[in-house]
């Protein structure tokens, strides 16, 4: 009884206050996208086939770095300072990793709408080299602040790192569009200098070739599940912009099914490492699902709520829809399942789940929760 009274005390006393906390984060950029939806919709539509993606791999490509930093915390790889060597070199990685599922994105976009094809990529490209020097730095302090006060950052870690990087995306992505729109000129002297600036960090801090490579190659495949999602955002946007208050939590949505995902996968790949985990399924994973559960309730009547205060204070109509509280749970349980399993399938075919686990279950979630969007819009 104590271990599962543990876990439920870990799961309200640590991270549903994170999971609180990301709710604000991703509200920011909820309010963004509500208030721009229809713009994108009608004159930027690559951007919702990339939106998902760029939400997803980005923050993923960092919640892997923070799974990385806490391993490395754990078993001593890494001192808990922010100006650790293993810091410098995730700035690198995670910033040359965001840059190529953007491209690929940009081409499924290119090839299924098409319409300002490069005036996208050049807002991307300066959006997301900008974002990722704000992100890496965050990374690091997510991983290790919580370490040295005592806290289980493996709690914490991926889920604040992938709703700060929504916090971040959609407001960035729009400030680089209004700034593309009123002087493009200096818009492009900005995008230049940023590239320089990229380039100098390249040069002057070394890429891990290994893990470079093997997150590349996950990347790639997920890259094209996001186009998935993509796709069905993009082709379902107006029924989505109908129930307005849908545009305004899709961030929320997708973010919180990646953290619950995050979470589990994040906490089996570090008892992976540790040996703690021998057979497919033990007492202590049930019950750390078991208790996360429990939170998703109270959760989506919050994440509910602020969608419902936000769309009203726009001017648009809300009302409650019941089939989201009854479905959100289920798909919760669902999310939380495939992250165990990925850490646990990948460690056994001899991957490093820090590297496979949460870019491919938050990229998951985004093809889960975006489905998950349309059919409560539709029903």
């Amino acid at each position: 009884m104590k271990v599962e009274f543990d876990g439920f005390k870990s799961a309200w006393k640590v991270t549903f206050p994170a999971l609180l906390l990301c709710l604000i984060f991703d509200f920011v950029g909820g309010t963004f996208l509500g208030s721009y939806f229809k713009k994108l919709m009608v004159r930027y539509p690559i951007i919702l086939v990339v939106l998902p993606g760029i939400m997803d791999l980005r923050g993923n490509i960092y919640g892997a770095l923070s799974s990385r930093f806490t391993t490395s915390l754990f078993l001593g790889e890494m001192k808990p300072s922010l100006r650790d060597k293993k810091i410098f070199e995730g700035l690198v990685l995670g910033a040359t990793l965001a840059l190529i599922p953007v491209i690929l994105l940009w081409f499924v976009g290119l090839i299924k709408v098409g319409k300002n094809a490069f005036e996208v990529l050049a807002i991307l490209l300066s959006s997301t080299i900008f974002v990722s020097i704000l992100l890496s730095y965050a990374t690091a302090v997510v991983s290790v602040i919580p370490f040295r006060k005592g806290i289980d950052p493996d709690a914490v870690a991926s889920p604040l790192i992938t709703s700060i990087a929504d916090f971040l995306t959609i407001p960035m992505l729009i400030a680089f569009i209004i700034f593309f729109e009123a002087d493009r000129y200096l818009f492009y002297v900005v995008l230049t200098l940023l590239i320089v600036l990229y380039l100098l960090l390249l040069f002057k801090f070394r890429l891990n070739k290994k893990v470079f490579l093997e997150m590349v190659i996950i990347l790639t495949i997920l890259a094209i599940v996001e186009g998935v999602a993509g796709g069905i955002l993009e082709s379902y946007s107006e029924y989505i912009y109908k129930t307005f208050i849908l545009s305004v939590i899709y961030p929320a949505i997708l973010d919180s099914l990646g953290n619950y995902g995050c979470i589990v996968g994040s906490k089996t790949s570090t008892r992976l490492h540790l040996g703690e985990i021998e057979k497919l399924f033990d007492r202590k994973t049930f019950n750390d699902v078991i208790s996360l559960l429990s939170t998703s309730v109270p959760l989506s009547i919050v994440m509910y709520s602020l969608g419902y205060v936000i769309s009203t204070n726009l001017g648009k109509p809300a009302s409650v829809n019941y089939e989201f509280f009854l479905l959100y749970p289920i798909v919760v349980l669902g999310v939380m399942l495939l992250g165990y399993l990925l850490a646990f399938v990948s460690y056994r075919f001899g991957l490093d789940p820090d590297n496979v686990t949460v870019p491919t279950i938050t990229t998951l979630a985004d093809l889960i929760g975006t489905s998950f969007t349309v059919l409560v819009a539709l029903w």
